[in-house]
């Protein structure tokens, strides 16, 4: 006898270390949290492990600790279930008004989240708290509200445990025991078990065998009350849950009531229970309830006084605690409005910043608009200067040394038709009548260049066509122009570019003219897939027979063409074959 009381000491010691180690690994963990989402996920397991070690006034400390912790305006998994695990709180210490508030508080936060599983754990909470102030047929309804919004497959990554399908099934059970409907309870609680041994539940599977004992005795089967009840405790003695333990022999004492010696027996038991265990309030209201039903029948006037002055004690302690939770709830809620104020006040200053960013930007912006409008004015202005004196050196070189040249060449020409001309004064009228005409050429193409009207790929090419027509007319060299750009109208060259091609090309005719000895010039203006404006002459006359048969021509159109970041190649190929290539 001895040898099993040494081991059944043993046994509560070493779960009292074990306890005592998860408790300081806990703690450990807490210390160890950088972020406040750390804390407040540490915080939060350190109530849930004191609810499940039954020590109610350590799991309210760290969820107190927790509220501090979240932001008033945050609406998230964890802030819902903060309000779950009030409520149940509340509900071990029997301030079910308390709980059913904080279970409302839940379901709308979770209804926001569109979270079923969330959902179904404010009903349920709300439902047995519903429950204990005896509102059967309401409690019922949250209860099933919380069995239809359970999903079928439950994630285990969230910071609490959800409400499993059992302790839904068991409840109900209870509400119909409660209803005098012994058969309906057997089934639910059935269904309840069955959920219980699936999940491998520690708590659950004594819920149930302890309820299959209430409703044997409701049914006046005591026998199976009793081997239900058995069994519960256990199941409950063997998991630690001394709440259920406690309830246990509360109900066998009912199942021996008319045994004086085993009710007493099973009475002090819980009695030492209580003494010795940290049990919460409202299990041991019930307890003692029992216990005094059972002493009423057997007529034990002093233990009736005992029980019914134990049972003061509980509903004094009630009322101290919630007066205790008041003043809590009091105190949370101005650390709740403090919070949302100094929230406020923070956006508030945010906005003032961003307001003052706001309007420094404006003015920059401003500053900046009104300097880009005075460049592209003053731009605007030199332009229409650089424009309006182009156009008056246009003009004065059309009128006043245009006109000139045309004096001259006329003069010229009379000079070589005079019959009083010697043939020395006709060679030096060919020679100023020759000269004259490349000046003047040169002057039109620089008055050209010059005039802004003619800023488009069609006036170029109607340039260059019109001097290449002019430049073999009444020779022995046939000129083909072939154009295959359309709406060369919209296509902009400035005065430079048209100025620097042209020249470029106009090298290459003339070479051609002089020095190929061909009867055939194709020239071919094409707009290429990169955008680039390529023109190809092609004669057939005798190519480049030596390497400098083209002069200081050859260096001047790549000095013209690299100038407009362009590219040009010549090549002997069944006469000479020029590809100049400029981007647009």
């Amino acid at each position: 006898m001895n040898y099993y009381v040494k081991w059944f000491v043993f046994l509560i010691f070493a779960k009292g270390n074990a306890q005592n180690t998860v408790e300081k690994n806990k703690l450990q963990e807490l210390k160890n949290c950088k972020t406040e989402q750390c804390k407040i996920a540490k915080t939060f397991r350190l109530a849930e492990y004191y609810l499940e070690t039954d020590n109610i006034k350590l799991s309210q400390y760290w969820l107190e600790k927790t509220k501090d912790l979240v932001s008033p305006k945050v609406t998230d998994s964890t802030t819902v279930f903060i309000h779950s695990l009030q409520s149940e709180l509340y509900y071990y210490d029997g301030l079910f008004q308390f709980g059913t508030n904080e279970a409302e508080k839940a379901i709308e936060k979770a209804t926001k989240l569109r979270d079923s599983l969330l959902i179904a754990d404010g009903y349920f909470f709300k439902g047995i708290n519903q429950f204990e102030m005896s509102e059967y047929n309401e409690a019922e309804k949250l209860l099933w509200k919380a069995r239809n919004f359970q999903p079928k497959t439950i994630r285990n990554n969230r910071i609490r445990s959800a409400i499993q399908n059992e302790y839904i099934f068991n409840n109900i059970a209870q509400l119909k025991l409660k209803k005098q409907q012994p058969d309906s309870a057997i089934w639910y609680n059935l269904r309840a078990y069955q959920f219980a041994k699936q999940n491998q539940s520690k708590r659950g599977i004594p819920n149930t065998e302890q309820t299959f004992g209430q409703i044997y005795l409701q049914k006046q089967n005591r026998d199976s009350a009793a081997i239900y009840l058995q069994r519960s405790l256990f199941s409950a003695q063997k998991s630690n849950y001394f709440d259920v333990v406690l309830l246990d022999y509360g109900y066998l004492m009912s199942c021996f009531d008319k045994n004086q010696e085993v009710a007493d027996q099973y009475f002090e038991k819980g009695q030492k229970l209580i003494d010795t265990k940290i049990i919460n309030l409202a299990f041991k209201r019930l307890f003692y309830n029992i216990a005094l039903d059972v002493f009423q029948k057997n007529n034990q006037i002093d233990k009736v006084a005992f029980v019914q002055h134990k049972i003061i004690a509980i509903d004094d302690k009630t009322k101290l605690k919630g007066n205790s939770y008041i003043q809590n709830i009091t105190e949370q809620y101005a650390k709740n409005e403090t919070k949302l104020l100094k929230l406020q006040i923070d956006e508030l200053k945010k906005e003032r910043e961003f307001s003052i960013l706001q309007l420094i930007a404006a003015l920059l912006s401003v500053v900046l608009l009104s300097l880009v409008i005075i460049i592209i004015r003053r731009k605007n202005k030199l332009q229409k200067n650089l424009l309006r004196q182009k156009n008056e050196i246009s003009k004065d070189l059309h009128d006043d040394i245009g006109s000139g040249l045309s004096s001259i060449l006329i003069h010229a020409d009379l000079l070589l038709k005079s019959g009083d001309a010697d043939e020395k004064q006709k060679l030096l009228a060919s020679k100023i009548g020759q000269t004259g005409k490349e000046i003047s050429q040169r002057l039109n193409t620089f008055i050209w260049s010059l005039n802004a009207e003619h800023n488009t790929l069609q006036d170029f090419l109607e340039y260059l066509k019109h001097y290449g027509t002019t430049l073999f007319d009444e020779t022995a060299v046939k000129f083909t122009f072939d154009n295959e750009i359309y709406d060369t109208e919209i296509i902009k060259m400035n005065g430079q570019m048209r100025k620097n091609l042209f020249y470029a090309v106009k090298e290459v005719l003339n070479n051609s003219l002089k020095h190929a000895n061909g009867t055939s010039l194709d020239l071919t203006v094409r707009l290429l897939p990169s955008n680039q404006l390529q023109i190809r002459i092609q004669d057939n006359g005798s190519g480049i027979v030596k390497e400098n048969s083209f002069g200081n021509g050859l260096k001047n159109i790549q000095n013209r063409v690299e100038e407009l970041k362009g590219t040009s190649t010549v090549k002997t190929d069944s006469g000479l074959l020029t590809v100049i290539s400029i981007p647009l």
